[in-house]
């Protein structure tokens, strides 16, 4: 099982870019300008991206810590 407080992280950070976007489409309906259309486009159209290869790197992360955990507990068991 990967390490649970690392995709306990990774959970957070899929779970804020998902309720990021869900409000800022409540503020499609009174903000449509070129302004709010340049902000999306420099600032949050590149976080889907960014969270996607940060929460890959993390699950790997997870699998490398949960493999040196159990590398270690198998040398201490040894005679």
């Amino acid at each position: 099982m990967p390490n649970a407080k690392v995709m306990g992280g990774a959970a957070r950070v899929n779970q804020s870019i998902r309720l990021l976007k869900d409000e800022w489409l409540v503020t499609e309906a009174t903000w449509g300008d070129v302004v709010r259309r340049r902000f999306e486009e420099r600032y949050l159209a590149p976080l889907g991206p960014a969270a996607d290869a940060a929460i890959l790197g993390m699950q790997k992360m997870a699998e490398v810590l949960d493999q040196v955990r159990r590398d270690c507990s198998d040398r201490s068991e040894a005679p």
